[in-house]
């Protein structure tokens, strides 16, 4: 198994956490994102239930049926 060293970790992959990962990564650091969240094939995905699936969705979803 092969070591590899990160600059910052970021824990979880919700709504702030994927933003600070990417904008580590945008100030030149070596990021590492952990996030147990899942795809529908199953692979790994960032957002979290959040973004993914609760509040975003969610607000989208009505925002939408009250223009509709």
């Amino acid at each position: 198994m092969s070591t590899k060293q990160f600059d910052v970790v970021v824990i979880g992959g919700g709504p702030g956490g994927y933003i600070a990962a990417i904008r580590a990564a945008q100030l030149g650091m070596n990021v590492a994102c952990i996030d147990e969240w899942k795809n529908d094939k199953g692979g790994p995905a960032l957002g979290g239930t959040c973004t993914n699936v609760g509040c975003i969705p969610s607000k989208a979803l009505l925002q939408s049926s009250e223009h509709y």
